[in-house]
């Protein structure tokens, strides 16, 4: 037999049985990494050339039957239909059984199966160490049965899927023929080439398990959420200031997932409101000549304006001196004094004015004595308080937090809450101040009124109708609070202690996002200049705009940077190009060429519209609210894809009108479709399309497949939903906040006409890290072989208006084809100080990934970032060098601790490549390094 080439991805199990059998056979088989648009029939990931290339064999079970002839499989007979029989359960059985358990991590319907089938198998035999088909050598039925194993069970059950610690004791022969399996020389050989990896493996399956599971949600009957309750909340913003972008992401957020559960067919309740109380108010309204309510009046109401022109649904709005609050706050703090979890002591120590807490000697000592954000000295005080015993709950709030993976979201937040409990004594905390009246009085102690945390929390059970209702119509616990990263303790610690205090349940779960920051990642701020004025920002552009735009710019959990010129081009590509554009091409074609209804035909699929409800339901269910809104646009872009390929415009000769008819209905079935899950983000526009479609929006579970709108149902054209913003009317100074878009550049004034900044030094202190890099996205516009080095390429790479085109020189032509390296979207270092490479300079450095097994792949961007978008690691902000020096060698220290995460992202010390359009991939890549 030739030599042969199988295209594959290391470790992939589908792989492994290949190159077990060619160990078996002896046949020589090489290893050739997967590349896009060599996948076998159907998107196989196993692709076998044979015959020179004449054939290609993509099946795996048919590739390993092939490589292991007659040495793998039996003679015709009954040892040979035994061991076909033994292939067939494997792939209609065992495979997707061992796929589900990865994605889901649960080996218990695994081990059943194995139970049920192939364990009595093995145990009819006498002996101990039986092949599957029998006999001294193992055959095609232990090559298939062991590599479909192998994710799970392989390298002593790294993958470590739970419930398959029972294996032995479960399915002891299962256990022995595995092992005896994997001690097996051909089996060894066929590990080694095939890359084996466990844990790589385990992760390849669990995406195809959770496609499985995916494809089988979306083919069963949509359950009616119509019973179920759903409650958010956010936090109340505190009413002594101006809003601003911070307060504005968190309430479209939070409005983004009630509209959606709403949208869905649930009952929600969304609150939100404000804060009122406290030293803090007291003394603004004593310098503002006021009385504390005037004050807090004003800027409430600055606060609901700003959600009415953003579009917040609110079902309730908290003022905390509502008499309604103050009724609960009371009945609130009796219950915990009644629970003996409040006494009356002394407090002597420090206070932080700013945050009106009690700060401890070591805290103070540790900030010297100054408020860490203000910067003002810590005042030493001696007062009289009502403290909370809330040291009684450490232990069980551990307990609560490590067996709810759920309650305290993102995962860097629950281990930095959980890291502190688990470090630090939990103390009491004083629950009531006597030096300023403007609070809610403690009940029956005169001169105290409540500590503004144990206040505003509250808030959440006032919302509900509580105590009332002691279960606020079903309303609490709440599903979700939504808050600032920055207070995630008061929510995470002192909230629960105070509701267990008082007997009541602990919301389901708490979600600190990130900031609203400046395009460079920076914190906004006036002394910078940068400060963006969410009301500025809505009077040139719409609230389906601004929301949108916030909603796509980052991961939800994540910090934001805004970008007008960012948001100019996320509109421009998205809403106009691809919706308005779509709208009102397809309710143009209806009014021409079906007399402006929906026609009478059979409509294609353009979308599967079950498949889209199931990945939001999945999305949103886990609080990815970018993930939800991506879905979402793309089954728009899929329905444009597909009016623009059918071009019905196009359409001639017999049966024209007919096809036409049923491009326009299908078009125009997957706009309506689309439109219920794009509507939680812009809500205004779907709205117009829903009335230009004649037909209201439904409960999302309620829509169809296909065939939601009733034939003959006028169909009206209107105005573009909305039209394009010119880039350069999104003002290049915006970028620096609404202050700078006020000067020169917003008149028109260009770039090149600004004076050239002179070169800015580096800082001898500057932190070797990733803010160093200026990482951007770029496109290859041009691409030709090195004229004296047959392994690199020389790319023209555009990479925006600002850095211009640069040359690239790569060492990529073994990796990807020139092809799919022309126009590719890539990541590029742009600030790398020019070098040549044989003789060709070389100005930046394009990024890659590289497996375990040597699988090169280009970290791409995700599509519509624009070119010259600089690439951004939470949590590592800052400007980049001008140019990187070459003697600092700063790129080899900070590049060690570039990887591929298991769900395909590049990262840098665990935070993703960031993008307004999300995290930066690898195309198939789970595991690997980044240079």
């Amino acid at each position: 037999m030739a030599p042969m080439n199988l295209a594959c991805r290391g470790a992939d199990p589908r792989a492994m049985k290949a190159f077990i059998a060619a160990a078996i056979s002896g046949a020589e088989l090489k290893f050739v990494p997967m590349a896009k648009g060599a996948e076998g029939h159907g998107g196989s990931p196993v692709a076998l050339d044979v015959d020179d290339k004449k054939m290609k064999i993509s099946e795996p079970n048919a590739i390993a039957r092939y490589l292991g002839a007659s040495k793998a499989l039996a003679p015709a007979g009954p040892a040979r239909w035994a061991t076909e029989r033994w292939c067939e359960w494997e792939a209609t059985a065992l495979a997707p059984a061992v796929a589900v358990a990865c994605a889901s991590n649960d080996g218990a319907s695994l081990l059943t199966l194995l139970a049920n089938v192939l364990e009595p198998h093995l145990s009819a035999t006498s002996s101990t160490f039986a092949f599957i088909a029998g006999g001294d050598a193992p055959s095609l039925a232990d090559v298939v049965v062991y590599s479909a194993l192998f994710p799970v069970l392989g390298e002593e059950r790294a993958a470590g899927v739970v419930g398959l610690d029972a294996l032995d004791g479960t399915v002891p022969r299962v256990a022995a023929w595995f092992a005896r399996c994997g001690e097996t020389a051909s089996f060894i050989a066929g590990a080694s080439s095939s890359r084996a990896s466990a844990t790589t493996a385990a992760s390849l399956c669990a995406q195809d398990g959770q496609a499985m599971v995916l494809a089988a949600a979306a083919n069963a009957p949509p359950t009616d959420p119509s019973g179920e309750k759903f409650c958010i909340t956010t936090a109340i913003n505190y009413a002594n200031g101006a809003p601003h972008m911070g307060h504005a992401y968190e309430a479209i957020s939070a409005d983004c997932i009630a509209r959606y559960h709403r949208r869905y067919g649930r009952d929600v309740l969304f609150q939100t409101g404000s804060d009122e109380h406290g030293q803090k108010i007291a003394e603004a309204a004593e310098t503002a000549g006021c009385a504390p309510i005037e004050l807090c009046d004003k800027y409430v109401n600055a606060f609901q304006t700003l959600n009415a022109k953003t579009k917040v649904s609110n079902d309730v709005y908290n003022r905390t001196t509502s008499e309604s609050h103050k009724a609960a706050c009371r009945k609130l703090f009796e219950m915990s004094k009644a629970n003996g979890d409040i006494y009356l002591d002394t407090y002597e120590g420090w206070y932080n004015v700013r945050e009106e807490t009690f700060v401890t000697e070591t805290d103070a000592a540790a900030a010297n004595y100054l408020d860490p954000v203000s910067g003002k000295p810590l005042k030493k005080m001696k007062e009289e308080s009502y403290f909370f015993r809330q040291s009684r709950y450490q232990s069980r709030l551990i307990e609560h937090i490590e067996k709810n993976p759920a309650f305290i979201q993102p995962t860097r937040r629950r281990n930095e809450i959980l890291a502190r409990l688990r470090e630090d004594e939990l103390r009491d905390l004083s629950v009531s101040r006597t030096t300023f009246d403007w609070g809610i009085p403690v009940p029956d102690a005169p001169g105290h009124v409540m500590y503004v945390w144990f206040d505003a929390l509250t808030n959440y059970l006032t919302g509900t109708g509580w105590p009332q209702k002691p279960n606020g119509d079903g309303m609490w616990p709440a599903s979700v609070h939504i808050i600032g990263k920055d207070i995630i303790w008061f929510h995470c610690v002192i909230w629960p202690c105070m509701l267990w205090s008082a007997g009541l349940p602990l919301p389901k779960t708490v979600f600190g996002h990130g900031f609203v920051t400046a395009a460079d990642g920076q914190k906004m701020s006036k002394s910078i200049g940068n400060v963006v004025d969410p009301m500025d920002q809505l009077t040139r552009y719409s609230s389906d705009t601004f929301r949108y735009y916030l909603m796509r710019n980052a991961v939800y959990g994540s910090d934001v940077p805004f970008s007008e010129s960012n948001l100019v081009y996320v509109h421009n590509s998205d809403l106009a190009d691809v919706m308005g554009n779509l709208v009102h091409r397809a309710t143009n074609l209806c009014n021409k060429n079906c007399g402006g209804v929906v026609p009478d035909c059979v409509p294609e699929k353009v979308f599967d519209v079950n498949l889209l409800r199931v990945q939001s339901e999945q999305a949103m269910s886990n609080l990815e609210v970018q993930r939800c809104c991506e879905l979402a646009i793309n089954a728009m872009k899929d329905t444009n894809k597909y009016l623009t390929d059918s071009a019905p415009w196009a359409v001639k000769g017999d049966g024209a009108a007919e096809r036409k008819a049923v491009i326009i209905r299908s078009t125009l079935e997957a706009v309506y479709a689309a439109a219920h899950f794009l509507a939680p983000f812009i809500p205004d526009a779907c709205d117009a399309i829903f009335e230009k479609l004649g037909t209201p929006a439904v409960p999302a579970w309620k829509l169809k497949r296909s065939e939601n709108l009733a034939p003959g149902t006028a169909v009206s054209v209107g105005d573009i939903l909305f039209a394009k913003h010119e880039v350069e009317g999104a003002d290049k100074g915006a970028d620096k906040g609404a202050e700078g878009a006020k000067g020169g550049d917003a008149k028109g004034k260009k770039a090149a006409d600004a004076p050239k900044p002179k070169k800015k030094e580096v800082p001898a202190n500057a932190p070797v890290d990733v803010s160093r890099l200026n990482i951007v996205v770029g496109t290859v516009t041009k691409v030709a072989r090195h004229p004296e080095a047959e392994k690199l390429y020389v790319e023209a790479i555009d990479l925006g208006p600002a850095l211009g085109t640069k040359q690239v020189v790569s060492g990529l032509v073994e990796h990807v084809p020139e092809d799919q390296m022309m126009g590719a979207r890539v990541v590029v270092v742009a600030n790398m100080k020019p070098s040549k490479m044989r003789g060709v300079e070389s100005a930046a450095m394009v990024l890659c990934g590289t497996g375990p097994d040597g699988k090169v792949e280009l970290v791409t961007p995700p599509e519509g970032v624009p070119n010259g978008e600089r690439v951004q690691c939470e949590g590592f902000a800052g400007e980049a060098d001008d140019v990187l020096n070459p003697k600092k060698k700063v790129f080899e220290n900070v590049a060690p601790d570039f990887s591929v995460t298991p769900s395909g992202e590049a990262s840098y010390k665990g935070a993703a490549f960031g993008t307004s359009g999300g995290a930066c991939r690898l195309a198939t890549l789970t595991a690997g390094t980044i240079r």
